[in-house]
């Protein structure tokens, strides 16, 4: 067992937590500049930089931040549009991963059991408002950031990308970060006939 990852219910923070597959990429990225990332981490977080992250291991939400917010400054450019790109290269990864949710007709929808696997915080809801327009909504997730509001955005876009879909534009039109109960962002897309 790793000493860093929170194995279930005797873990009692009040914090948030992740599975380890869900940001294996990002731990990937800082891995490959391993000296630059070293430099951006606080030292309490430098064992990601070294120690197995096991993928079906609980770790806290509070520490994917830091790594993301780490991961976005390795890119060039914006961090904000590195945030959203780590998402989409996650939807990519987690497209071949988990094919039979995120592939397929219907697979928006079923999309949303793979939050409950992956997070133990957070209630995500689906809106269809029109045959090419959804509502998606985050309710009570312990850890909203920044880093992980733009990875989403990125995450939801990546989505339907894998899904055929064209001139996805993904908008955030509420979050716990604006004082807003929920996080909520509004996606439409094309589809070639």
């Amino acid at each position: 067992m790793s000493l860093h990852s929170h194995d279930g219910p005797a873990d009692r923070r009040p914090m948030g937590r992740i599975k380890g597959v869900s940001f294996l990429g990002v731990v990937k990225l800082l891995r490959s500049r391993r000296d630059d990332a070293a430099a951006l981490l606080r030292p309490a977080l430098h064992h990601f930089l070294t120690e197995t992250v096991r993928p079906s291991g609980w770790y806290l939400e509070s520490d994917h931040a830091e790594l993301l917010r780490a991961g976005a400054q390795l890119y060039p450019g914006s961090a904000d549009r590195a945030l959203e790109l780590m998402g989409e290269t996650a939807a990519r990864d987690h497209s071949e991963l988990f094919r039979e949710l995120l592939v397929g007709p219907g697979s928006p929808s079923r999309a949303f059991a793979l939050w409950s696997t992956q997070h133990d915080t957070g209630e995500l809801r689906r809106v269809r408002e029109t045959s090419n327009r959804v509502t998606l909504e985050l309710a009570d997730f312990a850890d909203a950031t920044r880093e992980m509001c733009l990875l989403l955005t990125g995450y939801w876009r990546g989505t339907f990308l894998v899904n055929g879909c064209s001139d996805v534009s993904v908008e955030k039109l509420g979050c716990r970060l604006w004082q807003d109960e929920t996080c909520v962002w509004r996606c439409t897309w094309k589809r070639e006939a």
